[in-house]
């Protein structure tokens, strides 16, 4: 099935984060970091829905992370990023808006679009990475700040250590990548992280069948979540 170790599998059918685990999981040769979950098209729905509250181009908006699973607990990253350079939350003052109306609008309109197949639109351009350099190995990604779905193991950020979680990653400009360490992680986000991170591990247990575990077990907490098989 994997002909070359350096084989890469990048998943964008729903549930994403879960499907890539299970990919994972049944090509113990390859290296997990070859695994990713595509949430770039969460990040260009929360990347827009700020240049319009702050009155700017698209373009102005860097350092935007989605962390999670690609459903409707996934936490579009406000705190973190930045317009123009400039904290999103110094630029755009209305925490209730950030708050209560960003942050659902990007979870749901993602649910939206894997339902439709717009998830195919990440296809062309599935990974933008934090560069030091301002410059990514495959050009013309220069993207300033992104996240992908990733294998969680040794991650600095308290998330459990094996599942695919969308985290903030930057490039190491040869093929490699790291996470993004030291990224501000207030009480806000760290209740919505949690949230997400306990649905993922429910649908670990779900697929627990096809990922050589035993004694699993489907008990999901309410929300988006579709696992393999289900209409």
């Amino acid at each position: 099935m994997w002909p070359i170790p350096t084989s890469r599998s990048s998943s964008s059918a729903t549930p994403c984060n879960t499907n890539a685990l299970i990919c994972l999981k049944n090509a113990p040769k390859l290296n997990p970091k070859n695994f990713h979950a595509l949430t770039k098209l969460d990040e260009n729905r929360a990347k827009c829905q700020l240049a319009l509250k702050a009155g700017v181009f698209y373009d102005k908006i860097s350092n935007m992370t989605i962390w999670g699973n690609h459903s409707t607990t996934m936490v579009p990253d406000f705190v973190n990023a930045r317009i123009l350079g400039f904290p999103a939350t110094d630029v755009i003052r209305d925490r209730k808006w950030l708050e209560e109306q960003f942050t659902p609008q990007v979870q749901t309109r993602a649910v939206l679009s894997s339902r439709s197949g717009a998830g195919r639109q990440q296809h062309p351009r599935p990974c933008r990475w934090w560069t030091p350099s301002g410059r990514s190995p495959r050009p013309p990604l220069r993207a300033t700040g992104s996240r992908s779905g990733v294998y969680t193991k040794g991650n600095t950020y308290g998330i459990d250590d094996d599942l695919i979680f969308s985290l903030p990653c930057r490039s190491k400009g040869d093929g490699d990548y790291e996470v993004v360490p030291g990224l501000i992680v207030d009480e806000y986000l760290r209740a919505r992280i949690q949230k997400t991170e306990d649905e993922l591990l429910a649908e670990k247990k779900c697929v627990s069948h096809l990922i050589g575990l035993e004694n699993g077990y489907c008990d999901l907490p309410e929300g988006d979540t579709m696992l393999p098989g289900e209409q």
